[in-house]
């Protein structure tokens, strides 16, 4: 299955890692971008961002865009360069509920898999402190019939998640841990089961979260986070064999509205 990678990401594959060498320089500039006042003079940015944690009105709706650039580990990609950054789409919704809660709802997909997840939040601020508590479950579901291959994986897996938060008036700092626990996650190869895993510690996960107006009442959100895992469901098909954590860090960019 170590081969289906290259043939998948291709000429996207090859871009970014002509793109590596320049990274450091892009995210300094990005994050010095984020963190003055730009085209808006909007001082309700705590209001409109969507990953610091503030209460959301009931019956308000949220969304963010985003894609994630994922350095996958040199044991999955050995064969091509442990410096390739997978793309991965990714759709949030937060719809306000009473009493400080909030349902989110997430669609993740990189074409081969899919990434489904509902849960609720409760939310509490205190002047520009905010904090919120979180617990997502998941299905998870994969499925790979070219290039010689017919296999699949399918699963449940649980998120619970805290987030904390700075508002300040141009733009909000959050701070998020997730834990992630498989409850049933399965993958085949020709209907013959390879792997099952059920009711473990499949990883925990760190982010900082810069929320900031990019035009008028547009927001953008630069996230960097780092994955301690040996579960990474969206590189499942070249993941290798055996149980072990592996880090793999994230740099995310998307738009809320």
């Amino acid at each position: 299955m170590q081969r289906f990678f290259p043939v998948y990401f291709g000429k996207l594959s090859l871009y970014l890692h002509q793109m590596k060498r320049h990274l450091r320089k892009i995210t300094f500039a990005t994050i010095i971008f984020l963190s003055i006042p730009l085209l808006s003079q909007n001082n309700l940015i705590d209001s409109k961002s969507f990953i610091y944690p503030n209460k959301l009105e009931f019956g308000k709706v949220k969304s963010l865009f985003s894609v994630t650039l994922a350095k996958l580990p040199e044991d999955a990609v050995e064969e091509v360069s442990s410096n390739i950054l997978a793309p991965l789409f990714n759709y949030d919704i937060l719809y306000g509920l009473p009493m400080g809660f909030s349902g989110h709802g997430n669609f993740t997909t990189n074409w081969v898999t899919f990434h489904f997840a509902l849960g609720p939040k409760w939310n509490y601020r205190y002047k520009k402190f905010s904090v919120s508590i979180g617990y997502d479950v998941a299905y998870v579901y994969g499925r790979l019939f070219n290039f010689g291959f017919d296999s699949e994986i399918k699963g449940w897996l649980n998120n619970p998640n805290l987030t904390f938060g700075i508002a300040f008036n141009k733009f909000t700092v959050s701070f998020k841990v997730d834990a992630t626990l498989t409850t049933s996650l399965s993958q085949f190869n020709d209907d013959v089961e390879i792997t099952t895993d059920k009711n473990k510690l499949s990883g925990i996960a760190f982010g900082a979260i810069i929320e900031q107006p990019l035009w008028k009442d547009n927001i953008i959100s630069l996230s960097f986070n780092g994955n301690y895992t040996r579960l990474y469901y969206p590189a499942w098909a070249v993941f290798p064999t055996w149980d072990r954590f592996n880090f793999i860090p994230e740099i995310l960019i998307g738009i809320v509205f």
